[in-house]
């Protein structure tokens, strides 16, 4: 969960104005204990200009996941500062952002929208937004892709941030823009379980071992490894509860019995308090951080090269399969919403029996 923090002015007193992006079943409890913090409909939290209040933000929730919306008078300060828009645009772009929110969409992809939405409304910066034409729109965006070279993800990204707009934010019928790129079906980079043992081992830092361990044993994604509370470790159940995962979806998944003895170490070392992996002013551990232990880790065990966190998701798949554990079962550990998406990792299927159990347990890991 992500929060926007801002200065506002509320009935004549300048305040500190929270807005959350995400859901965090204690998040209204943590806020009302800031001195002075209440709850208003129409902004949302407001808190005492301090820089007390400040600090006890990130005290709870981390400072990565704090996002200060610059104030207009600094943007000049910035070297590469967005172009004024005119105040048409500049309503635009709030409401797609509201819109947004309203929608709970996760703070990656806001970003991701007001980022390229953005740029189309600074080229269209002297057109009436209502009045653009489809043929208008696809000739921005053709030109976009020639000049920047976007990569069919960036592509799609673009063309979704003004499809949200035009559809969501002023609802208008669906449109199909013809520059949509034809999907790849690249198949999935993964490290065999013997290059998986090498790059654990190659980590000394207990922390940064527990979190690898984690995704691979699991099949995690990056953003659940990072949330996971110290609550959603279930002992007695063996299993780790996902809260919000890819498309808002709850599920548990398996709880590898060396990852939790490691964790057991790891949590008596660090003593975290809420989460279960914490940045060093507390809050929820950055993904940033994640991928450099990762890629550490790559080039001291000297496994493939092009390794990425994700690749361990993708092991983990892979040497479930290898093991005989049955796709269905596969599809729900990873969140799949169709076993289409579970049943790329058949290509690297071999007989095998196997227990129901991660493919971290068979490993001679000294933790």
């Amino acid at each position: 969960m992500k929060i926007y923090i801002r200065k506002i002015v509320w009935e004549g007193q300048t305040r500190i104005q929270a807005i959350a992006t995400g859901f965090e079943p204690d998040f209204p409890q943590k806020m009302k204990s800031i001195p002075g913090t209440f709850y208003k409909k129409e902004v949302g939290w407001l808190l005492p200009y301090h820089k007390k209040s400040y600090s006890r933000l990130v005290q709870l929730f981390g400072k990565d996941n704090l996002l200060i919306e610059p104030q207009r008078q600094h943007k000049k300060a910035h070297k590469n500062h967005h172009k004024e828009l005119p105040p048409s645009h500049e309503e635009a772009f709030l409401r797609l952002t509201e819109q947004l929110m309203l929608f709970r969409y996760s703070h990656h992809t806001l970003g991701i929208y007001r980022t390229y939405f953005r740029l189309f409304l600074e080229h269209f910066a002297e057109s009436n937004l209502l009045e653009l034409s489809k043929i208008e729109i696809q000739s921005y965006l053709l030109g976009e892709i020639q000049e920047r070279k976007w990569s069919e993800s960036t592509q799609n990204q673009a063309v979704n941030s003004i499809k949200f707009y035009y559809e969501k934010v002023l609802g208008q019928d669906r449109q199909f823009y013809q520059l949509r790129p034809k999907k790849s079906k690249n198949l999935p980079d993964i490290l065999s379980e013997e290059e998986v043992k090498r790059l654990l081992l190659s980590v000394s830092n207990i922390k940064h071992r527990c979190i690898l361990s984690l995704i691979y044993s699991a099949g995690l994604r990056l953003g659940e490894a990072t949330r996971i509370r110290l609550d959603d470790i279930l002992i007695d159940r063996k299993q780790i509860f996902i809260k919000g995962g890819k498309g808002k979806k709850d599920r548990y998944v398996i709880l590898s019995t060396k990852v939790l003895e490691l964790i057991q170490l790891y949590r008596k070392k660090y003593k975290p308090q809420y989460w279960l992996f914490e940045g060093m002013h507390g809050g929820e551990y950055s993904k940033r951080s994640v991928q450099q232990i990762m890629r550490r880790a790559v080039k001291v065990s000297g496994v493939n090269p092009y390794a990425t966190v994700h690749t361990l998701r993708h092991s983990f798949a892979t040497h479930c399969l290898e093991r005989g554990m049955d796709l269905r079962y596969i599809q729900h550990m990873l969140g799949h919403g169709s076993i289409k998406t579970t049943e790329k990792y058949l290509h690297v299927l071999r007989e095998a029996e196997g227990k129901l159990r991660s493919p971290l347990d068979d490993m001679d890991l000294d933790l």
